[in-house]
């Protein structure tokens, strides 16, 4: 399951990058504004994968998958405008 969702992940950068052109693509991921949410779903997916190869260990599987979909989320979120500040009001206010 968790190699499947990565690779789906991959195809969706990939179709991205269809789209928009893949320099395109790349500056935008890289742009100052969501370098950080980037780096953290590339390597949310590279270690996704690691685990799910190498270790096997189904419980930490779900770990990575769960954190290399709220990367996604919130890589996502980095393209639309004041979605990260919308979120973060919205899970600031739960947590109190």
């Amino acid at each position: 399951f968790a190699v499947l969702y990565t690779f789906g992940n991959i195809i969706s950068l990939v179709a991205t990058g269809f789209l928009v052109g893949f320099l395109t693509q790349l500056k935008k991921m890289f742009d100052p504004t969501r370098l950080v949410a980037t780096i953290i779903f590339l390597a949310a997916m590279v270690v996704t994968f690691l685990v799910a190869i190498l270790l096997g260990n189904a419980i930490l599987v779900l770990v990575c998958v769960l954190v290399q979909y709220c990367a996604l989320f919130w890589y996502s979120a980095s393209y639309i405008p004041f979605a990260r500040d919308a979120m973060k009001k919205v899970f600031g206010g739960l947590m109190r």
